[in-house]
């Protein structure tokens, strides 16, 4: 009787933690942008990230797309812009762009941070100042 009891209390205390675990996982990936402590936002910023090694020179500045092996977003920047959704593993291949692909929202940090957005939601990507180097050529 007491390892039925055992069990019983295993198998809740792990169903409770699988529970609150998908719950943080739902709420982490599903945070719409919202203020953040990004010094500016410029919407209607005209950028195509189809190989993930394009720069976008904007008002006298070159940002790099970062290289995802190299580099983690910092968490509040990342749940309150992005939704949580980080850097993106793959990038579209070359494709041409699609409506909303090329035009989207530019936030910036004051750390020579940056993260665009298409409008359309279908590509986004981490930006720096610092110069990157890629292993690839589009």
């Amino acid at each position: 009787m007491k390892t039925r009891r055992w069990l019983v209390a295993v198998i809740v205390t792990v169903v409770c933690l699988a529970a609150v675990g998908a719950g943080l996982l739902f709420v982490n990936l599903n945070v719409s942008p919202g203020s953040t402590n990004y010094a500016s936002r410029i919407d209607d910023v005209v950028y195509y990230p189809a190989c993930g090694n394009e720069v976008l020179e904007f008002e006298g500045r070159t940002w790099y797309p970062i290289v995802r092996e190299n580099w983690q977003p910092p968490q509040d920047q990342a749940l309150g812009v992005t939704g949580g959704a980080g850097i993106a593993m793959t990038v579209p291949m070359v494709a041409a762009p699609g409506p909303g692909d090329d035009v989207g929202t530019l936030y910036i940090w004051n750390m020579g941070r940056a993260y665009w957005a298409s409008d359309n939601g279908n590509l986004a990507t981490w930006l720096t100042l610092v110069p990157q180097s890629y292993n690839w050529v589009c």
